[in-house]
Formats: structure tokens, sequence, C-alpha cells
């Protein structure tokens, strides 16, 4: 039977961005699955990918925070086969936390949720970074008094576990990350131009300040086409293609049809995303990721902050794809080759897989018994 869940939410108050501006009355939307233990010690903080949601297992069908954006597809939860009793993320061991991103569409506040003057903040609402991500979660923790736990971050929320670890390394019990490094490439910053273009250059978008009942669907489509094509294996895209969508469909094209199968899938891809996330949500939460830089954001050298680390005894464990073209495991190799240097305790595995950076999402049984037992030992 299916593990029923609800969506909570929790109070921030007035929050000052590391930008200086400061809003009132922010939220957070999370879910938590397991038990507290009495020490409060079993604590896992759990990061959801870019685009993704606080809702990491079991069934959950309504979040009215996040009103149409919570389509049928985000009913189960993204990693159930990871978290239950048994699972790697063991619920009758661990009391595990999911917090859906400040700045996004699902719950937490963000461009689509209402502002003091009645309307929606749009592009009012600041640019958020990691630093702004943990500053925020931490107080989740503080208000049920847990001094210490691990960080588990897939993509993007292994970027924020190194800025959360860097914030509050007293507080990091130890930290595993999942196709991420400590910088993003050039190529993701150039496609993080190219997605805001994309939204800009629809005449809906009007400035962010458009009506959610009339947003930019068209700019929302083509960003998640030139973001998803980093997402999939490209040299199994059209095998994939092929069993997923046949070609003749226009979505939100107005005059071409697709003759190929790759076409009709990406365009899919777009359209069905456009639905279900706001445009200046998707401004901000990739910003986050394609702008994300440990030394700014820390005020000191890599070396400097994996020493920091170091200092405080927190051992990691890096996964990378072999057909990740996000994060490469060449990449991620050097990022654990750099800690270990500055004499952090560091684990690495390389996974096989012919999904891309998506792996960890679509094949999570080739990550559990190294998370399993890598949980057991720290």
């Amino acid at each position: 039977m299916t593990n029923t869940v609800r969506t909570q939410i929790f109070p921030i108050g007035d929050f000052t961005f590391d930008s200086g501006e400061t809003l009132p009355n922010l939220q957070l939307a999370y879910e938590t699955y397991g038990t507290l233990a009495p020490d409060k010690g079993n604590a896992i903080l759990l990061f959801h990918a870019l685009t993704g949601s606080h809702h990491a297992h079991g069934y959950n069908d309504n979040v009215p925070e996040a009103g149409t954006f919570w389509q049928p597809e985000y009913y189960e939860g993204w990693w159930d086969r990871m978290i239950g009793p048994g699972k790697p993320l063991d619920t009758d061991k661990y009391f595990i936390v999911c917090v859906n991103f400040l700045g996004s569409c699902y719950g937490s506040s963000g461009p689509a949720s209402i502002a003091p003057d009645g309307e929606p903040w749009g592009s009012r609402f600041p640019m958020v970074n990691a630093n702004d991500q943990a500053r925020a979660q931490i107080k989740l923790f503080d208000h049920w008094g847990i001094r210490k736990f691990a960080l588990v971050g897939p993509s993007v929320g292994g970027m924020l576990s190194l800025a959360f670890t860097n914030l509050y390394p007293e507080r990091v019990r130890s930290v595993i990350i999942i196709g991420a490094d400590c910088k993003p490439p050039i190529e993701h910053k150039l496609s993080g131009f190219e997605q805001f273009c994309a939204i800009e250059m629809d005449e809906k978008y009007r400035e962010g300040r458009y009506p959610l009942n009339d947003p930019p669907l068209r700019g929302v489509a083509l960003a998640r086409i030139i973001c998803h094509k980093h997402f999939v294996y490209q040299r199994g895209l059209e095998k994939r293609a092929r069993k997923g969508c046949s070609p003749d469909r226009k979505g939100l094209l107005t005059w071409y049809t697709p003759t190929r199968s790759t076409e009709s899938y990406m365009l899919h891809q777009g359209t069905k995303f456009a639905k279900r996330f706001d445009a200046n949500s998707y401004i901000r939460i990739i910003n986050m990721w394609t702008g994300f830089d440990l030394e700014a954001l820390t005020g000191c050298s890599i070396d400097e902050t994996f020493r920091r680390y170091a200092e405080h005894g927190i051992p990691f464990m890096l996964f990378s794809i072999n057909t990740d073209c996000c994060f490469t495991p060449r990449g991620i190799s050097q990022f654990h080759r750099r800690l270990k240097k500055n004499g952090v305790h560091a684990e690495y595995k390389c996974i096989r897989s012919g999904k891309g950076h998506d792996s960890f999402l679509l094949e999570p049984e080739l990550y559990a018994a190294e998370i399993t037992a890598y949980l057991n030992r720290v």
C-alpha cells in the first residue's frame, strides 16, 4: 500500500538574501520521513534536484501552496526506491528531511507567491544563491533543536551541500554528493544564459510581471529543451525518443510539425515542463545552479574551504556517472582528489549507466549498496 504523506509549511519570517534585499513573511515547504531519535542524532537533510520538489517519498496528490503547478507526475515521490524501511535512506533508522528550495514554486516562497500588495512577487523576488538556501533551511533544524545531521545532495543539491558545509561545518556529520562538482563548467553558464534569453524573448514574459493564468509558456518550453539535452545521454537519445514519442506533435509550435522522434520527444518534454513550473522561479533556480561559485560564496580559495572541512572531520562520498555530460567523471574525480589533497576523508565511485545525468532519478538501485554501506560506516 502506498504511503500517503503531506507537505508541511515552516514560516521563516522576514528573510534577508545575500543580495541584501529583505522580504517579509517567507515560508519553506518540506516533508519528513521516519522518526527523530530522542537524542536528535539520526537526521539527514536530503536536497532535491534542479526543478524537483521536496516530495521525495510516498504519495502526495495535494500541495495547495503549489497551486496548478502540482501536476500528477509529481504525486509519487521522486526517490521512492531509496527511502523507506530497509532501503538506503532507512526510515526505521533515519529521520529524513527534504525542503523545497526558496524561490521555487512548489510551496516555498518564490516569485509565484503573493506579495503584501496582493500581486505575485514576480520579477521583484530576489535572485537566490546557495548560501540563501542554507541559511533558510538551517532555521528549520534550529526549530527542532537538531545540532548535527548528514547531507545527501544529488545534482544541484550536491553543490548546495558544499555551501551548507562551509557555513555550518560544526553541524554537518557527513556528505554524499551525486553528479555534482564544486563549480559548473562554462557550457552550463552559456546554457543558462540561453535559457534566460528564451524566456525573456517570449512576449508574454512582460518583464516578469505576467499574470499566473497567462504565463510565457513558449519561452519556458524552449528553455527546458535547451537544458534537457544536458540531462540525458545524448548518444542514447534517439532510442529513448522512439520509445517515448512519435513524430507529428506540434505542442506549442504554430507552423512547424516535428518529423523526427527526437524533435517530438524534446518538444514534449518542454511543453510538459512549461505547465508545471513558473518562469520566474525557473530563472532563479537556473541562475543559482549556473552561477554557483564556491570561492565567491565562501570568500576564500577552494583549498582553504576544503581544509576547513578536514579540520571538522567531515567525510565525503562522491558519485559520478560515466555518461553524464553535466558533470563529467573526469571533473568529479578531480574534485575527489582535491578533497583528499586537503586532508578530507573522501570516497569516490563512478556509476556505469546509459541514462546520463538523470541516472540517480531513473535507476537509483545503482547507488543503493554504496550509499547504504557508507551511511553505516559514518
